[in-house]
């Protein structure tokens, strides 16, 4: 087994030592709802539709979907699930409900 490192602090983690996976799923979210800059909605979504067919395939991809594997130590970890976004305010506190965010 390769040398591993925490992502996050950096701290080496010998075989056999207490370390986590933190996995992510960055989704591209659509509510529906197509804004339109200009009066001629089907000369906007021609527009789009180019844009996306001249992207480059991974560029696309990445635009849609991006999955993010991390390995923590301990402490980190502990950090990581009190203050995911590092605010220094604790656990989401943006007034959403928590129960949405676990399976």
């Amino acid at each position: 087994m390769a040398d591993q490192y925490c992502d996050r602090c950096g701290k080496y983690l010998p075989e056999g030592s207490i370390k986590y996976s933190v996995h992510i799923q960055i989704l591209s979210d659509f509510d529906g709802i197509i804004l339109y800059e200009g009066e001629n909605s089907r000369e906007d979504t021609q527009k789009i539709f180019s844009e996306a067919e001249s992207m480059d395939e991974n560029e696309l991809e990445e635009e849609l979907f991006q999955e993010l594997t991390f390995t923590l130590c301990e402490n980190c970890k502990t950090k990581f699930a009190r203050d995911p976004f590092d605010r220094g305010t604790g656990f989401l506190k943006t007034g959403k409900s928590i129960e949405r965010l676990f399976h």
